[in-house]
C-alpha cells in the first residue's frame, strides 16, 4: 500500500524545531526515542547536525527494497525517510542510489532500522543517515509487498506518518505533530536553563550544588 498524501507540519514550526535537539527535550519526554542501537552513521555534513522533518514511513519485507525505492520518489523537500525492516539487519536496503534518489526529491535524512551499504559514498554526498550498522549484503527488488506512510516500528518506537523526526549526532526523537509546539517550548526552556547553568559554573558554583545532587547525597548518607 502506498499512501501519497502526507499531512506535514508548518514549515515555520519545523525551522524553529531545528534550533533545539532531542537532548533538549529528553528531560521532559519519555516516549519517541528509538533504541540507542540505532545510531548516527557519521554520513552527514561537517559541523553540527540539526534536522527536523516529517517522517515518510516505509515498511518492507526482509530482503525486498521495492518500497524503499518508491519512497525516494514520494518524499518531498525536508522529509525524513524512515524504514522499518521488521527486525532484519543482514541485508541493507539503503545505499548510494537510494540516497541520490532521496536527495533528488529534497529529503533531508533517513532513519533505517537495519543496515546500510555504500557508507563512504553516502558520506561523500553529505546525507545524514541513522541505522543499526553497515553491511555489504544488499536487498533486491522482488516486489513482494510493503507499505508507505503507514504506522511503523523503528528501534522499538512507533512512528506515525508525518511525525517530526528531530535529529542530532546523539540520536533521534519522533514527535507527533500535535505535540511539536510543546516539545519546542521544552527545548527552548532547556536551552535557557543550560545557559544559566554554564554561567553559574563559570562563576565557581559546583554542578552538584546547582543540580541539588549534593542534597540527595546527604539524604542517602542520613539513611
Amino acid at each position: 500500500m502506498v499512501i501519497n498524501d502526507l499531512e506535514r507540519p508548518d514549515e515555520e514550526l519545523l525551522e524553529r524545531l531545528e534550533s533545539i535537539s532531542p537532548n533538549d527535550v529528553g528531560h521532559h519526554l519519555h516516549f519517541g526515542f528509538p533504541s540507542a542501537e540505532l545510531s548516527y552513521m557519521d554520513t552527514g555534513p561537517s559541523g553540527p547536525l540539526k534536522v527536523a522533518g516529517p517522517a515518510v514511513t516505509v515498511r518492507i519485507p526482509p530482503e525486498d527494497s521495492t518500497m524503499v525505492h518508491k519512497a525516494t520518489e514520494v518524499a518531498e523537500e525536508g522529509d525524513v525517510i524512515v524504514v522499518d525492516m521488521q527486525g532484519h539487519t543482514e541485508h541493507a536496503p539503503w545505499g548510494e542510489m537510494t540516497t541520490r534518489g532521496a536527495m533528488a526529491s529534497g529529503a533531508a535524512a533517513a532513519v533505517i532500522d537495519g543496515s546500510i551499504t555504500d557508507s563512504r559514498d553516502i558520506d561523500e554526498l553529505n546525507f545524514p543517515v541513522f541505522a543499526r550498522g553497515r553491511s555489504a549484503r544488499t536487498t533486491r527488488l522482488h516486489g513482494r509487498g510493503g507499505d508507505i506512510n503507514v504506522p511503523v516500528q523503528v528501534g522499538g518506537t512507533v512512528v506515525e506518518p508525518g511525525d517530526v523526526a528531530l535529529m542530532n549526532e546523539d540520536g533521534v526523537l519522533f514527535v507527533p505533530p500535535e505535540e511539536a509546539e510543546r516539545a519546542l517550548e521544552h527545548g527552548l526552556e532547556a536551552l535557557d536553563s543550560e545557559s544559566e547553568t554554564i554561567e553559574r559554573i563559570e562563576n565557581g558554583e559546583s554542578v552538584a550544588d546547582i543540580s541539588a545532587a549534593n542534597d540527595l547525597v546527604e539524604e542517602m548518607e542520613d539513611d
